[in-house]
């Protein structure tokens, strides 16, 4: 039985007690010890400084060196309205502005816990050792793990924006979509870092008009206030810093898990990766999307969310390992959601062989390449120059999570799982964008039971092909 009482064993109170230890204790110790702790947020503070020159900094928004890390000298990547967001961080200290972004960052963290947590008993299945901890205490263990993973590993370390843009994305899809449509939180997010328009596909498979109109007016909105306050950085941006690939980053990295990040990897030239990476973007694209109709036919929210943060971070070009922070929302969802009810109609063979790519997709992915990297380079110095062959096998996990989910898109186009009949998700009814609550606890039980009954209805239909 799932425990409901409100008070949280002995087991629990420990937990919670270690996380913050765990949380608060490790950026103490990241932060006296690197000497690149915090970089990605340096580079955020700095380019806000640029607005209004502050302490004497006089360089430009798109200056190459505007922060300057010995060898490194990241330069800022992203539109000016990203800057103007991160102004407040100009008129304080940095270490006062590193500590907010990582308790931001853990709150964010607690939040898809939470989130995960109450997926998980929404389907009357209990997480490992829950009786013990209580709910309190099991998203306080499921928050250390969450902040464990490679990808939180690093976004810590770097103190990055990710969890916020995460953040701002699940909240517009769990948020009740009523005075304010769906589109303007995602709108914002793709103002302050591109990719997070790819979610704009979950609202044009939901032939949600209004939402994907109020995403795209948010998106120019914060296009033409940067015009506006910031008319000289704003053409610099959009004409020439957007289009210059060298200003992110090396392509062939070992952090970089993009489709074409593992084509680099695996040995193909630059030359030849282009038209390879095309057919593979155009494809994946197209099954994602096919993945998410049959999604939305049941409900699955959560599901439709961590799907297409795995496709934006396979499609762009260059996607950093800590860009993946929705790693552990996609576990979960290949637990309650892949294979109970599209994997498990599948051919046996399907079943094994997505069961192995998913294990060393998440195993992987939440050592993190560049563990797995160094475990073989026997440094975390010198990456830019690793091994071919260690190159290649920091690569698998990635490559693993691509097939993974090209696995399921073809599972979900099987004939079971198109031909088995679901409830018809309608608007104003309970649906795939109705409202889960800000902490992500309302309406789930709801859409699990719309996935449960889909599940029985494609074992069903396949139980009668058989017999017939």
């Amino acid at each position: 039985m799932t425990r409901t009482d409100s008070t949280t064993p002995i087991w629990g109170k420990i937990a919670i007690v270690a996380l913050i230890l765990i949380v608060g204790g490790g950026y103490v110790i990241k932060m006296l010890t690197n000497p690149f702790s915090g970089m990605d947020f340096s580079i955020y503070r700095l380019g806000a400084m640029t607005i209004f020159d502050n302490e004497g900094f006089t360089q430009d928004l798109y200056s190459p060196t505007l922060n300057d890390h010995g060898v490194i000298k990241p330069p800022f990547t992203y539109p000016p309205f990203a800057a103007m967001l991160f102004l407040p961080f100009a008129f304080m200290p940095l270490e006062v502005g590193m500590v907010i972004m990582v308790v931001g960052s853990a709150v964010v963290a607690w939040w898809i816990s939470t989130i995960i947590y109450n997926y998980v008993n929404a389907r009357g299945r209990e997480l490992p050792l829950q009786q013990y901890f209580g709910r309190a205490g099991t998203i306080a263990v499921l928050t250390i793990l969450v902040v464990a993973a490679g990808p939180w590993q690093r976004t810590l370390d770097l103190i990055q924006i990710n969890p916020f843009i995460t953040a701002l994305i699940l909240a517009d899809f769990v948020r009740p979509a009523t005075r304010v449509p769906r589109g303007v939180l995602i709108g914002i997010a793709g103002g302050v870092k591109l990719t997070p328009l790819v979610f704009g596909l979950i609202l044009l498979v939901r032939r949600d008009w209004k939402g994907i109109a109020t995403l795209g007016a948010t998106f120019f909105g914060t296009i033409a206030l940067g015009f506006i306050l910031m008319p000289k950085d704003a053409p610099e941006f959009w004409f020439s810093a957007l289009t210059n690939p060298s200003r992110v980053g090396g392509l062939n990295f070992v952090d970089n898990v993009s489709i074409q990040g593992w084509l680099l990897h695996f040995g193909l030239s630059e030359s030849a990766v282009k038209p390879v990476y095309y057919a593979l973007a155009l494809v994946t694209i197209v099954l994602t999307a096919a993945l998410l109709y049959q999604l939305e036919r049941r409900g699955a929210a959560l599901a439709q969310v961590a799907v297409t943060a795995s496709l934006m971070v396979a499609l762009s070009p260059i996607s950093w390992s800590h860009h993946n922070v929705l790693l552990p929302l996609l576990a979960a969802v290949f637990i309650m959601d892949a294979f109970p009810t599209y994997f498990a109609v599948q051919p046996a063979w399907l079943r094994v062989t997505a069961t192995v790519f998913a294990v060393v997709a998440v195993l992987g992915l939440y050592i993190s390449p560049i563990r797995i990297a160094s475990w073989f380079h026997g440094s975390a110095d010198g990456l830019e120059q690793l091994a071919p062959g260690a190159l290649a096998v920091s690569a698998i996990p990635a490559f693993c999570l691509w097939v993974t989910m090209t696995l399921w898109s073809v599972a979900a186009l099987s004939a079971p799982v198109r031909g088995a009949k679901v409830e018809p998700v309608q608007y104003g009814s309970v649906r795939s964008d109705a409202p889960l609550g800000w902490w992500g606890a309302r309406a789930l039980v709801t859409q699990s039971a719309l996935v449960t009954e889909s599940a029985e209805s494609v074992r069903a239909a396949t139980s009668r092909e058989a017999t017939a």
